[in-house]
């Protein structure tokens, strides 16, 4: 059992921060020193004033997984309380850095690195203290940021002299500028500005008047995830564009919203451990072909130009000016009057969605002469739905008009986009919770905390679909059967089997009908398997047949995940992301020639030497997560090398390879020793340091994920567990700040394959936590 102690128990700490203003040349900083458990709201306060800045504008922090901190209600996203925050808990040990900007419109933003965390001398802790630091900053708030201020300081180094204007008025006069940026350079001639000097002690005596709130006890580890934001699998926070609604009520006669549908999924992806690998998609103009393609879908796209009474009319309800006409009228239970139905089956050409049925003009004008309600055309039953659901179709008192989300038929984009939400939508709603019937079922107890237990088999069955090769089959008996590996054989089981069967046959047959999925076989007849079950229709519920997404189905889920903050790669798009989300999605490529081609993409947008720093600098960090990532480094480091000409990035790497930062300085001295070039001064115990680098985030994973990553070795070099074994009694000197956890979790993969292995790991875990 792990004792957790409070930071009040602990001896008093402080922290030796580096905070940067990123962006300007010479650059601009100041080394502070704060007591470790100083609140992050009070953190905002010294560098307000180290800075001098006014504290005019809202402002925000972010560490390095994505958690936002600010003051209660003033940013505009989900964000923990900043004045509950300890600087402690947030950047607990040397390397760790975060992020602070202020003032939105100008995003003055502020690097904070921590250099060191020690225990406070004599006298320390009580305040902030400066104790370093480089140029002056003058009064540079509304300048417009960076850009701004370095343009006013060039100015003021050519002896650029603003031309003040005199104004009287009532016998006073006063001298105004043209504008905050003569004003404020006309203030550095008047008080004799040296953008070179600075004085820390003039910056500490500022702090002295600054109050530091303390927080008391640490949150690290257990201060959970903030409304509206979702922790993946990588560790990260992502926000949710809908909040974090559970979607328990889905389809039990509650109304539940989109947003709910998207916080339920990044809940529950959030507890499951989905790796989605990279697919490809069709491009734009061949996925709006087949949404074109998709009868049910298009005619709901023609019901709702048809209520916009033409194109002009159409034009303008869907970009929310005056309708130009009356739109089309309805009954008092919301139907389109029997005349105007008939017109849209014909005039919107809705009988497309059943052409053998419906296709022959005679035989249809004949059926729909005898029809008296709008609520006796099947025909129109579907697209009337659909178009009202997706938005084509709004109702304003007694008229149908065309709506706000409808989509040009002509435009691929926008099709395609209308298609993707809808859906996205249908599969959330209908996935994720087991429905139950309207009717006498809803009222059994019992069947409700069935479906409140079971599963969520079907949303990851999706999710396994959406990863198989293009063209393969799953099947879906086998897929849910095993998904209920665990749950005893009774009536509970076949009641939860029949539930799941319920679910995927309506959620497959809604896919369906989008052209998003198909299905070869398992046709149950009439009636769901919940209503046959209970009228004894049979022992095995569970469907059988095979299930696939179509290529249009995958991009509609690809959607979803994007939309709810899962990642979810898409070969060919990464060439404009960040370093940190190129590395981290490289192990989802299922082919090396991909992979590779990713990279080559993401490296001819920068220079050699940019992407080196990038890629080093994605490198930091002690968590799980970063050590994925550097897992992945040696690969996109190899590429840049190879185009690295004039020997730019080689030197990024060698100064990389010294520096003090975790993660970033092992990454660059590792690549090093590849290419027979160890950098100068080098740690002994560096390679061991990779090692179990290389280990952590399989051992977070348990026990069979880690061994197999031992028994798992590259084409043209030993096998991890080989290296493993010739270091072992060595590992524990790298100075890992995981090595005993490591260590620990490799001697039990390995005992089944290798006990004297296994004991010796044992010893070097015993070592390393002694070490502590």
């Amino acid at each position: 059992m792990t004792v957790q102690h409070s930071s009040a128990r602990r001896a008093p700490s402080v922290h030796l921060l580096k905070v940067q203003l990123e962006g300007m040349k010479p650059s601009v900083w100041r080394r502070l020193v704060v007591p470790s458990d100083i609140a992050l709201g009070s953190l905002h306060a010294v560098i307000q004033v180290a800075f001098g800045w006014d504290d005019a504008h809202l402002h925000v922090f972010e560490d390095r997984s994505g958690g936002r901190y600010a003051p209660p209600g003033d940013f505009g996203v989900p964000a923990f309380d900043e004045d509950e925050a300890a600087l402690a808990d947030v950047l607990p040990r040397a390397g760790d850095r975060m992020d602070y900007t202020y003032d939105f419109g100008d995003d003055w933003l502020h690097r904070i690195a921590v250099e060191e965390v020690r225990p406070a001398q004599e006298g320390e802790g009580k305040r902030a203290v400066c104790t370093g630091g480089r140029r002056a900053m003058p009064a540079a708030e509304d300048l417009g940021g960076v850009w701004g201020l370095a343009e006013l300081l060039q100015r003021y180094e050519d002896g650029e002299r603003p031309r003040p204007v005199v104004v009287r008025d009532g016998g006073e006069e006063w001298v105004e500028y043209d504008g905050v940026h003569d004003e404020v350079l006309a203030g550095l001639y008047e008080e004799g500005f040296d953008p070179a000097a600075f004085d820390p002690a003039e910056v500490t005596r500022a702090l002295g008047g600054v109050r530091l709130r303390r927080v008391a006890g640490t949150r690290r580890g257990r201060r959970g995830v903030p409304a509206g934001m979702y922790r993946c699998e990588c560790g990260e926070l992502h926000p949710l564009p809908g909040g974090a609604g559970p979607l328990a009520d889905a389809g039990r006669g509650d109304v539940v919203g989109r947003e709910d549908e998207e916080g339920a999924l990044s809940d529950l992806l959030g507890l499951a451990d989905v790796r989605l690998p990279a697919v490809r998609l069709p491009g734009e103009a061949e996925l709006a072909r087949a949404v074109r393609a998709v009868p049910a879908f298009m005619a709901a796209v023609r019901l709702g130009h048809w209520c916009g009474g033409g194109p002009g009319a159409r034009t303008a309800s869907a970009q929310g000016r005056s309708r130009e006409t009356g739109g089309r009228e309805l009954t008092p239970k919301g139907l389109l009057r029997p005349k105007l139905a008939r017109q849209a089956v014909e005039e919107a050409e809705l009988w497309r969605i059943d052409p053998e049925v419906w296709g022959d003009a005679e035989v249809r004008a004949a059926r729909l002469a005898k029809i008296r309600s709008a609520g006796g055309m099947d025909v129109l039953d579907l697209p009337w739905d659909w178009a009202l659901n997706c938005g084509f179709v709004e109702v304003d008192g007694a008229r149908a008009h065309a709506g706000a989300d409808l989509p040009d038929e002509d435009d691929d984009a926008a099709l395609l986009t209308a298609w993707q939400g809808a859906v996205a939508g249908a599969a959330a709603e209908l996935s994720v919770a087991p429905p139950l019937q309207a009717g006498p079922l809803v009222g059994l107890p019992q069947l409700r905390a069935l479906a409140d237990e079971a599963p969520p088999l079907v949303f990851l069955m999706l999710l396994t679909v959406y990863g198989l090769p293009e063209g393969e089959w799953l099947d879906v008996a086998g897929y849910l059967t095993d998904g209920l590996e665990g749950l005893p054989d009774g009536p509970a089981r076949v009641l939860v089997s029949a539930l799941l069967a319920e679910q995927y046959e309506e959620t497959a047959g809604v896919l369906e009908l989008f052209g998003a999925a198909e299905r070869e076989g398992g046709e149950t007849g009439e009636g769901s398997a919940l209503t046959l079950l209970l009228d004894g229709g049979g022992p095995d519920p569970l469907p059988a047949g095979r299930f696939r997404l179509t290529p249009l189905g995958r991009s509609g889920l690809h959607t979803l995940l994007v939309r709810v903050g899962i990642p979810a790669p898409v070969i060919g798009s990464l060439a404009e992301a960040d370093a940190r989300e190129l590395l981290a999605s490289l192990p989802s490529y299922g082919s090396e020639a991909d992979a590779a081609k990713e990279v080559a993409d993401w490296l001819a947008a920068r220079s050699a030497a940019d992407a080196a720093v990038q890629v080093v600098d994605a490198c930091a960090g002690r968590e799980p997560a970063d050590a994925l990532r550097r897992l992945e480094a040696p690969r996109v480091l190899a590429a840049v090398l190879e185009r690295d000409t004039a020997g730019r990035a080689k030197q990024v790497l060698h100064k990389a390879a010294v520096s003090t930062v975790t993660g970033c300085s092992h990454a660059a001295a590792s690549m090093l020793r590849r290419i027979g070039e160890p950098a100068e001064g080098e740690a002994a115990w560096g390679l061991e340091w990779m090692l179990v680098d290389g280990a952590l985030p399989f051992a977070r994973r348990g026990e069979q994920a880690l061994r197999e990553r031992l028994l798992t070795g590259p084409e043209d070099g030993p096998r991890p567990l080989s290296q493993v074994a010739e270091r072992a009694d060595d590992l524990w000197r790298a100075g890992h700040p995981h090595a005993g956890e490591v260590l620990g979790a490799l001697a039990d993969a390995v005992k089944p394959v290798d006990k004297a292995l296994a004991k010796r790991l044992r010893k070097a875990a015993f070592k390393a936590g002694s070490a502590k």
